[in-house]
């Protein structure tokens, strides 16, 4: 009778600690004020890929990776595998679409078809917004060559990606590289090619394709950039070496007269334009956004991506009037980014983590970067998103996680309720507007 008396204590205490306990599903929680401003804060997404208009379904995983395609509008949901997209996927469709099933098999797909036809038969403008302010999103960053005429320029801001301007040469004679990535290096060398064009630039020198970057990055500041995008932790480090411009000059004008083969030299080009290009951002004041850690691509190798190797430009005084972010959390990096966000100009938002990874985790690395002194201001929200879908995964993902993390902190007494509020209301979208200079 005691053991039975000792049990039923037990669960009773159990029962008041899940009680206790915060809650995920988005309704009533511990902390309800904190919870209750979390749910009805619009986030501002410093990080995605917008889609707008339906997109048709389609099965086939073009990448050998287990990651997701974000320009997928909807996928079965696979029962036997832990993943945040199936857990979260039936609700997001809910909350879009109108979904009224509780599974997505393939039999549904015709169905999903058909209501996301519905969904973007007003036109790209006016639904893109709604799914917006379904998914609790004010603003969104758009991570695209242009921004084009499918968004409200109100709400959707355009940051440029600038990796075409650091590669300047043939690549098809560099040796010992693997072919993707030789590829890769034309494809960016042909963007740039294209943007030569474009601008009607006379390259003759290092001097005279200088002044083709600050071409460029004008029209882009002109154009209404809020941000500068580097992708090229996908096909190179992310440590970009001190190089004298005398010899960034002489390789330079090699390369003018017959093509490279040595990656070591063209290496050295794309480190002083890339630098130059950081300095030159800093004069326009645009921060710049890097992509660290996992990506889509699985020749992505990630102590090449590893945001620490970030320290050859962070460390460097000459950039100090430059805001620099981190994306992605660095993710699986994200433990040792506190001496790096100790520098004022950079920052980490942790988009493609939200919907990667379950809100437990992504509260854990929330809670140890807000326990590290002085962090509650370089944290912002993104996604990585290209669908509707995606964009209120990371959402709520983030919701929940950024809820976890600040009731735990609470609940040690290392902050008050109203603290924790004034923190989110941070991380969701105050320092996105500061750190971009938003007109909001």
């Amino acid at each position: 009778m005691k053991q039975i008396y000792k049990i039923s204590i037990l669960a009773a205490l159990a029962a008041l600690y899940n009680i206790a306990c915060v809650q995920t599903d988005g309704g009533n929680a511990q902390h309800q004020a904190l919870h209750d401003f979390i749910w009805k804060t619009p986030f501002v997404d410093v990080h995605s890929h917008p889609i707008p208009g339906h997109v048709e379904y389609d099965g086939q995983n073009y990448y050998p990776t287990l990651e997701p395609l974000i320009s997928r509008p909807y996928f079965p949901v696979d029962k036997e595998r832990l993943a945040v997209v199936d857990t979260l996927e039936v609700d997001a469709l809910k909350a879009l679409f109108g979904y009224a099933k509780d599974d997505v098999t393939e039999a549904d797909l015709p169905e999903l078809e058909q209501l996301s036809l519905e969904f973007w038969e007003p036109g790209k403008i006016v639904s893109f917004n709604k799914a917006m302010d379904i998914c609790g999103i004010g603003t969104v960053f758009a991570n695209l060559e242009t921004l084009g005429e499918d968004f409200d320029t109100k709400r959707v801001r355009w940051v440029a990606f600038v990796d075409s301007l650091i590669y300047p040469f043939d690549a098809a004679e560099i040796k010992s590289i693997s072919p993707f990535f030789k590829q890769s290096l034309q494809f960016y060398h042909t963007e740039g090619n294209n943007l030569v064009g474009k601008f009607d630039a006379k390259i003759e020198d290092l001097d005279s394709y200088l002044r083709f970057v600050d071409t460029v990055l004008d029209n882009y500041k002109t154009n209404s950039a809020v941000a500068l995008k580097f992708a090229s932790a996908y096909i190179r480090t992310l440590w970009f070496d001190v190089v004298e411009k005398e010899e960034a000059a002489l390789i330079f004008a090699e390369a003018q007269k017959a093509r490279l083969t040595e990656w070591g030299k063209y290496k050295k080009v794309q480190d002083y334009i890339a630098r130059y290009i950081c300095a030159k951002a800093g004069d326009l004041d645009l921060p710049v956004h890097f992509h660290t850690g996992f990506g889509y691509v699985a020749t992505l190798k990630n102590l090449d991506s590893n945001p620490l190797n970030l320290e050859s430009i962070f460390s460097d005084m000459r950039f100090s009037k430059t805001r620099f972010v981190m994306l992605h959390a660095g993710y699986p990096w994200w433990p040792f980014l506190e001496p790096l966000l100790e520098k004022k100009n950079v920052f980490v938002e942790f988009s493609a983590a939200n919907w990667m990874v379950y809100w437990d985790q992504v509260a854990d690395i929330l809670y140890q970067w807000l326990s590290y002194h002085g962090l509650s201001g370089k944290i912002m929200f993104g996604t990585d998103a290209g669908t509707p879908v995606f964009y209120w995964i990371a959402a709520e993902n983030s919701r929940r996680a950024l809820h976890m993390a600040l009731s735990k902190l609470i609940d040690q007494k290392r902050m008050d309720e109203t603290q924790a509020i004034s923190i989110a209301e941070k991380i969701m979208r105050g320092n996105a507007i500061r750190v971009h200079n938003l007109d909001q």
